[in-house]
């Protein structure tokens, strides 16, 4: 904890005039290494871009033996299972400009983060650490109904999905257009990941057995894409979008992805609990 230089006791906004304006004329020490500092961040960011595109997939054992174990494995559709890294990147590279995007938890979605970019405020929304199930749908229609003439995605994954899903009839009932993309990969992602990690993937519950979401869409009166194609995921997003901004509808895409696990938001989430107190020793 730093000590208070100079403490200010005031309106915020007025302080801030005020300072603002002792401050107008003046220079800054660090303005002499602005460039470089740019040019050092830059570089920073272009290798991490680089990176994200050479990483088509996550390389820890469990993983690893999902992807085999998928290799050979058609979906409902006849294609392919797809890696989600791979799937994250095609979504942003088709996002559109002004875009507001809404993630829910779970595995994907913390690897989402990565492959996120926004120019402007009030364009990202998340769980954060509250960590409530089915919280990206009806985030991004309320998104929706508050700037209407903004794109907006929710992602999430089949679990969470299944949490929120009925808010297509919401969207249909009360023209209410959006996009949601569901990433299908017939698990609980989260707790399975700790499972894994803790439990020597000893699996409980954390299976999901799941008709097209896709097809419930267009149950609902919404319009429902699936997508097994690496190809076809930059394609569909875009024609969402056009659904949405252009004709007033709301599109589920569903896209069906492989079994492997990303980091998880948390790697400490069931770890044993460190007491660094004598007074709470009788507890460890």
């Amino acid at each position: 904890v730093k000590k208070i230089s100079v403490g200010i006791c005031g309106d915020a906004k007025a302080a801030a005039i005020a300072l603002t304006a002792r401050l107008a004329n003046r220079t800054l020490a660090c303005d002499a290494s602005r460039e470089q500092r740019a040019d050092a961040i830059a570089t920073e960011k272009a290798a991490w871009e680089k990176e994200l595109d050479d990483w088509t997939h996550e390389r820890d054992p469990f993983s690893l033996d999902m992807i085999d174990e998928n290799a050979n494995e058609r979906t409902f559709n006849g294609g392919e299972y797809l890696h989600p890294r791979q799937v994250l990147r095609e979504l942003e590279k088709a996002m559109p400009d002004d875009v507001m995007v809404s993630t829910d938890i779970g595995n994907i979605n913390s690897v989402a983060n990565s492959y996120l970019r926004f120019d402007k405020p009030r364009s990202f929304f998340a769980a954060m650490s509250w960590g409530n199930c089915g919280y990206a749908f009806p985030t991004i229609i309320g998104a929706k109904v508050a700037a209407p003439h903004r794109p907006a995605v929710s992602y999430a994954g089949d679990g969470a999905w299944g949490m929120s899903l009925m808010e297509t009839m919401t969207c249909v009932r009360h023209q209410i257009p959006v996009t949601a993309v569901v990433f299908h990969n017939r698990q609980w992602g989260a707790e399975k990941k700790n499972q894994v990690d803790f439990y020597n993937r000893r699996f409980v519950a954390g299976e999901l057995d799941n008709q097209s979401f896709a097809a419930i869409a267009q149950a609902m009166g919404a319009e429902g894409i699936v997508v097994d194609r690496l190809e076809d995921v930059g394609p569909a997003l875009k024609k969402a979008i056009d659904l949405q901004m252009n004709h007033g509808k709301t599109c589920i895409i569903e896209i069906l992805c492989t079994r492997e696990l990303g980091d998880p938001f948390r790697r400490d989430a069931l770890a044993k609990p460190v007491r660094l107190l004598d007074k709470y020793k009788d507890y460890v």
